[in-house]
């Protein structure tokens, strides 16, 4: 919590064109973002219980499309990561300082 993924999301959005609101997804499960270069799918796993509840909101369907999906807390379901995902950590220190890395 409060490690900047919105932040970071915020980035990755403006990168791709899209010029609106990027919010967190973390009441709404998943947030789409459409007018830049590609599409923009960010989901908040962190109040999922089960995989099941991913599969019926069409998590297979969000990933054959072409664009950037980002997920929150994805540690949660690794088995719903495609293998050839990009893995990135964003991580608080103990002296408050954020840290990020790709794993």
């Amino acid at each position: 919590m409060g490690a900047g993924k919105t932040h970071f999301s915020k980035g990755i959005a403006r990168g791709l064109g899209y010029t609106g609101e990027v919010t967190s997804p973390t009441f709404s499960i998943v947030q789409e973002y459409h007018g830049g270069k590609w599409p923009m799918f960010h989901f908040d796993w962190y109040r999922m219980k089960e995989a099941q509840e991913l599969l019926a909101l069409g998590w297979d369907e969000y990933l054959e499309q072409e664009a950037v999906v980002l997920v929150e807390w994805a540690n949660l379901f690794p088995e719903l990561m495609p293998h050839d995902a990009h893995v990135v950590i964003l991580e608080i220190t103990g002296t408050g300082r954020r840290i990020l890395y790709q794993k």
